[in-house]
């Protein structure tokens, strides 16, 4: 009977991986955050803060709302002068449209 009856599991192979290449730009970020993270460290050990306080970022987002609000009115200027642009094309390469275009009035 114990021939039989013997469920005995076999032991999985054990996964031993070691990367065959060197990320350079992953060592350097962790070397930045290292680094970033030691100057915080002493900034607030000697300020008592972390940087981060109320109305901290209320001045960029006044800037970011001037920034954002100039490309419509240059695009407009854009659009004219593009216009301009290929009207001018069309004049030099076909003028006898314009000019049927002025002598009809």
């Amino acid at each position: 009977m114990g021939l039989f009856f013997n469920f005995q599991t076999p032991k999985p192979k054990q996964f031993n991986y070691r990367p065959l290449y060197y990320d350079e730009r992953k060592e350097r970020l962790e070397k930045m955050k290292a680094c970033a993270e030691a100057e915080l460290a002493v900034e607030k050990e000697k300020t008592g803060s972390t940087g981060l306080q109320r109305g901290f970022l209320t001045g960029n987002r006044a800037k970011s709302k001037l920034r954002h609000a100039t490309p419509e009115k240059s695009s407009a200027l854009r659009f004219f002068i593009i216009l301009l642009v290929l009207l001018g094309i069309l004049y030099f390469t076909m003028p006898e449209i314009f000019m049927a275009f002025w002598k009809s009035k």
